[in-house]
């Protein structure tokens, strides 16, 4: 087939009149004058609240138009209440955003009914992966942090206090953790991640789990507190190894291997290891609503590119996320959905440990 001049010239215009208008769009998008809102699911104060804080501090700076950014805090359910009127309702024109996190995930990674959203349909813009340590008061748990098998018969003969949220909270790993090496806890729910480090440090709790940089600049240097496991980090190769902030202890398949004298396996493992992917390496993610399109949200990843090259914002991440690396865009999508996913015989082992230990029901 052969086409003339005409044809051609008429065919290269009709195709820069299809391609100007989002052109135009992309180029012309502005949020001067406008107020942008950025979701928090959890009170004040707490580790997901704090990161976005950092954040917000010089979001504005490097969005177009110099917008007003708010942070809104929605607490309720682990986030899943601000995760669902998101969902519904956020606008996607560029002026809300949501602070994603570990517990926003689980709800959906277990297929709770609570989770009138899913994530996978969000529109992602960073992702955080942030290393986790369970740790002790020592002296009330008699452990002394060198000697794991003795620290484990303490803790299956101590009267652990442990406060969190909710059982559908980020601290399930912990639970299936202590299960599968049978030591037993009194869980106390209705506390916020803040009020739980509170209560700790008021000694009404006496093991606790944070991240681990928060863990290192509360208690690093405090003799009368000591790490248990941390859960590390899974490398490029996906094998996990220690935490690059705590490489002298050990991670939970090491503690478990140390002390049951085999390496953890089984469907109860399988859950754990889903449940580490979820809290560790995809901590907290920035998240636009669905249908968010392709202009905004490059918009979004070339501005929190900068906000987490802006100096100050550097010289606060560790204390927030550790050592380890930050992902964008794309990255963080794939991560969003290797963190929701579970096979049916896993969510399965879940539901019925939930059931029969917190009589809390997925449905």
């Amino acid at each position: 087939m052969f086409l003339n001049i005409k044809t051609l010239l008429f065919c290269a215009a009709a195709a820069v009149a299809g391609t100007a208008p989002f052109a135009v769009q992309a180029n012309d998008f502005t949020l001067e004058g406008k107020t942008v809102t950025w979701i928090v699911g959890f009170s004040e104060g707490g580790g997901t609240d704090r990161l976005t804080r950092v954040l917000q501090t010089k979001l504005s700076d490097h969005l177009p138009g110099n917008p007003n950014v708010i942070v809104l805090n929605k607490p309720g359910g682990g986030s899943v209440i601000a995760s669902n009127d998101f969902h519904k309702n956020a606008p996607a024109d560029g002026t809300t955003l949501i602070m994603a996190s570990t517990s926003t995930l689980l709800p959906v990674l277990l297929g709770s009914k609570v989770a009138e959203y899913d994530p996978n349909e969000w529109v992602a813009i960073t992702g955080f992966a942030r290393g986790a340590t369970m740790y002790a008061i020592s002296d009330e748990l008699g452990l002394s942090g060198t000697d794991m098998q003795a620290d484990y018969e303490a803790l299956k003969s101590a009267n652990i206090r442990f406060g969190t949220e909710t059982p559908l909270s980020a601290e399930l790993l912990d639970f299936v953790s202590m299960e599968m090496l049978g030591v037993d806890a009194r869980y106390v729910f209705g506390l916020s991640s803040k009020d739980a480090e509170a209560a700790f440090q008021r000694a009404e709790m006496n093991v606790n789990t944070d991240n681990t940089r928060s863990y290192l600049k509360d208690y690093g240097d405090d003799p009368k507190v000591n790490p248990v496991w941390s859960y590390g980090v899974i490398d490029a190769a996906g094998q996990l190894q220690r935490d690059p902030d705590l490489p002298d202890i050990p991670t939970f398949p090491e503690f478990y291997e140390a002390v049951r004298g085999e390496s953890p396996s089984g469907t109860a493992y399988e859950l754990q290891k889903s449940l580490m992917n979820a809290k560790v390496m995809l901590s907290k993610a920035v998240m636009l609503p669905k249908g968010t399109p392709d202009h905004i949200r490059d918009v979004y990843i070339k501005a929190l590119k900068a906000v987490t090259s802006e100096p100050d914002v550097v010289a606060a991440l560790p204390r927030e996320i550790g050592s380890m690396p930050l992902n964008f865009g794309d990255e963080t999508q794939r991560a969003m959905a290797l963190g929701t996913q579970m096979a049916p015989e896993v969510r399965a082992w879940a539901a019925r440990f939930l059931e029969e230990r917190f009589d809390t029901s997925l449905d």
